[in-house]
């Protein structure tokens, strides 16, 4: 059972808390805290449990005081999505914040049920997967996305787990899926990989984190509801 976080005591009181924020489309993670910050006048030390792209919404979880020092351990919890991936087209960065070039192959034809079915099997368990170059992962300090911006790739990659994809609904050129996953996986680069496993291009056009550990949407608090948390 989860306790609802309008109540929270100073820095220095015994009560740590991990907050579920729903993420609006827009503002980064980093902006969320800011917010959060000046709205409940909180001075106490502040971090997040995972960050999500200011394209994506759903699920962030805020932690306060000594819940950041579990940040090693919330970062692997498991996550689900939902996301929407635009077949037939590619961006630049992997997804909808990138240059878009649709694809014009007169002799493209739609992917089947069938073998969209068999190929999002493939990708379930324990998989190695590409870290895409527009991240935060950084090569010797620098993080890829700046190296990218410059024209830079860097080809870098590292095994995750995937416990399930479901098909959630299917009208070409937009595929939608669940992922259930355990943290660190790239539901971006997953979103290429899927594309090009059914031989075309394909980017990450939409994505909401549903859950992160036992915190799901339905708890989250939103930026409205800031000015109603308590601080003594």
């Amino acid at each position: 059972m989860l306790i609802s976080p309008f109540y929270i005591k100073s820095p220095m009181g015994e009560l740590n808390r991990i907050i579920p924020v729903y993420k609006p489309i827009g503002p980064s993670t980093f902006d969320l805290i800011r917010i959060f910050k000046k709205i409940t006048k909180f001075e106490g030390k502040i971090g997040h449990g995972g960050t999500l792209d200011p394209f994506a919404c759903g699920v962030v979880l805020l932690l306060l005081n000594k819940a950041t020092e579990r940040f090693e351990e919330i970062k692997n919890w498991e996550k689900e999505y939902t996301a929407g991936i635009r077949l037939g087209a590619e961006s630049s960065t992997g997804d909808i914040t990138g240059e878009i070039k649709i694809l014009r192959d007169d002799n493209l034809s739609p992917p089947g049920m069938k073998s969209i079915g068999e190929a999002l099997k493939l990708f379930i368990g324990e998989i190695e997967q590409r870290i895409p170059p527009y991240s935060a992962a950084k090569f010797q300090g620098t993080p890829l996305y700046k190296l990218a911006r410059k024209g830079i790739e860097i080809e870098k990659s590292k095994k995750v787990k995937i416990f399930n994809i479901e098909l959630l609904c299917y009208r070409y050129p937009v595929l939608a899926i669940r992922v259930f996953c355990s943290g660190g996986v790239y539901i971006r680069q997953l979103a290429q990989d899927i594309a090009r496993e059914l031989k075309t291009d394909g980017f990450l056009y939409f994505l909401q984190r549903e859950s992160v550990g036992e915190y799901t949407i339905k708890d989250c608090l939103h930026i409205r509801d800031f000015d109603k948390i308590t601080i003594q």
